[in-house]
């Protein structure tokens, strides 16, 4: 299971801190300059520390279903964010500035497209409405610290880690204040959201339905879900979300309209304990639909995950053989056999799902990384290369391109780039030593050379 560390949090308050003592922002009157300027970093450090997914497939899936949402929507006064947290922990929070933030385990948990849409239309509401701001706008606090960690505190999880951050920061009994909704937020909140949701073509049930999954995990849980505590009063919510359908939204609408929700759940497949469970439950589904693609490529991520190779590999090609186009397969055999050595099969898939999709980052590495042990270092380079500028999940593409660099003989190059990736791991002196090594290899003068002199200056400062 992914989780949080103390280190994490603390480290995002910390952040959070210098950022509103700098902005000196006065939390009187919290305009939404103010709230946009709080939304951003909160966000920029929550990418920095690896919390958010950076997979562009679930990104663009997430903000179509909020985009979709936000159609024809008068109240708007940001312009929205949606991003996906990697945490297994049943959660969706709304921060200052229309930042979206839903977790991976409540992607995972909700049973139809339109239950996960009926959440982000209920935090688009909590946005619109600016609660957040008007509880930090009334409770007149100046101490930017204490609202940095209630901040942190609330939506990262609440409870052990996140205590801890509060506590830390807490010279005057900060950690019992809360960043809570109250009834009067929650009711509007659906209020708003229903009519979001259905004027973007989902049936209005949805809310209430994803609901009462959050009651089933309440009792079958060993803890209250996530969700439930950061958006309390849920028979409260679930009667007056009823009284809504049964008096005014009483059309019917589509529970799936962007689509491919069990292909998303398959993509962000849970670890540990939650991986087990899961992985019961679509051997159970497979066998009772033998030939749904969807359902064996899940079974197969799952066996894949914990380790029972020849029954993923299995899998995996029965979903080939009935989706031959199917990218997502091609690329995860081209990888379990990349990893089971075997990188002339690797090479095979991969290039099959390249030619469907040159534009797969995922592809790419993995295609690189193929031709790396087919000793064609030169093909490797030129998929390292594609991907020099791009954000990859906890992959230093620096660190590839430095190795081919050298396996081709072109030192400099090598060096300029290992001294980049270390630089960016804060190794100041490693990184040091391969850019003055790397200055043996280019002409004094030179752009490369004035860049690299550059760089050294602002690492010896």
């Amino acid at each position: 299971m992914w989780k949080f560390t103390q280190n994490q949090y603390i480290s995002l308050v910390i952040v959070l801190f210098i950022l509103f003592i700098r902005t000196g922002i006065c939390f009187a009157e919290f305009t939404i300059d103010d709230e946009k300027k709080l939304g951003k970093e909160f966000y920029d450090k929550l990418l920095k520390h690896h919390l958010l997914t950076e997979n562009r497939r679930l990104d663009e899936y997430i903000t179509k279903i909020g985009n979709l949402i936000l159609q024809g929507n008068k109240q708007v006064p940001f312009e929205f964010h949606f991003s996906i947290v990697k945490d297994s922990a049943i959660n969706a929070f709304a921060t200052p500035g229309g930042y979206i933030y839903i977790n991976k385990g409540l992607i995972n948990a909700v049973e139809n497209e339109a239950e996960l849409a009926g959440v982000i239309a209920h935090e688009i509401g909590h946005a619109n409405a600016r609660h957040v701001a008007s509880i930090i706008e009334k409770s007149k606090m100046i101490n930017i610290a204490t609202l940095a960690a209630i901040l942190a505190g609330a939506f990262l999880g609440g409870g052990g880690e996140a205590t801890v951050a509060i506590a830390s920061f807490s010279m005057a009994g900060a950690a019992s204040l809360s960043l809570k909704y109250s009834r009067e937020h929650e009711e509007e909140a659906d209020r708003l959201g229903i009519e979001y949701l259905v004027g973007a073509g989902y049936y209005p049930a949805a809310m209430v339905d994803f609901l009462k999954i959050m009651k089933k995990y309440e009792f079958i849980s060993k803890s209250m879900p996530s969700y439930l505590m950061t958006h309390p009063g849920t028979d409260e919510r679930m009667f007056y979300l009823d009284s809504l359908i049964l008096t005014t939204y009483r059309q019917k609408g589509l529970k799936n309209i962007i689509g491919n929700l069990s292909r998303i759940q398959a993509l962000l497949m849970l670890d540990g304990d939650d991986l087990n469970v899961r992985y019961k439950q679509l051997e159970a589904s497979s066998a009772k639909d033998p030939a749904n693609v969807d359902l064996l490529y899940a079974l197969a991520l799952a066996e894949d995950k914990l380790g029972k190779i020849n029954d993923a590999v299995n899998h995996y090609q029965k979903a080939l053989s009935l989706s031959p186009q199917d990218e997502d397969v091609l690329k995860s055999l081209g990888q379990i056999y990349l990893r089971m050595g075997k990188a002339d099969q690797a090479q095979a898939y991969l290039l099959r799902a390249r030619a469907i999709n040159f534009d797969n980052d995922e592809v790419t590495l993995a295609l690189g990384n193929a031709y790396d042990a087919l000793g064609k270092y030169d093909n490797a380079l030129e998929c390292y290369l594609k991907l020099e500028n791009k954000i990859l999940d906890e992959i230093d593409i620096h660190y590839y391109i430095a190795m081919t660099y050298g396996k081709l003989n072109i030192m400099g190059e090598s060096h300029y780039n290992f001294g980049l990736y270390f630089k960016k791991l804060n190794k100041k002196d490693s990184a040091l030593f391969h850019f003055k090594k790397a200055l043996d290899y280019f002409p004094q003068g030179s752009q490369r050379a004035e860049s690299i002199n550059q760089t050294i200056k602002t690492l010896k400062k």
